[in-house]
């Protein structure tokens, strides 16, 4: 993934914006992130709380920069991403020990 990553950077065709590939890219370590803390490690409800809400920011910042750069897909995903993860924010504060 990470390969790819790259080779698109160098070798991007013209409709393919490179902040949105590093915007992407953010916010997949952010995912992989939190899917280590939950599979590896016992973190505390207020680290997974924020780790969450890292992510929910990163979804918000890439839905404003489809936004200006006009890429319907994007804008589609991020919309769809957001709405989850504050969901998933909404379920973890939520939730009852």
């Amino acid at each position: 993934m990470i390969l790819s990553a790259i080779q698109l950077t160098r070798f991007s065709p013209e409709y393919l914006e490179p902040i949105l590939l590093y915007e992407y890219l953010i916010l997949i370590a952010f995912c992989f992130f939190l899917g280590l803390l939950e599979d590896f490690f016992k973190p505390s409800k207020k680290t997974n709380i924020l780790v969450r809400l890292a992510i929910t920011i990163g979804t918000l910042v890439l839905l404003f920069t489809s936004v200006s750069l006009k890429s319907t897909a994007t804008i589609i995903f991020s919309i769809i991403m957001f709405s989850a993860f504050s969901f998933s924010v909404f379920l973890e504060i939520k939730q009852k020990d």
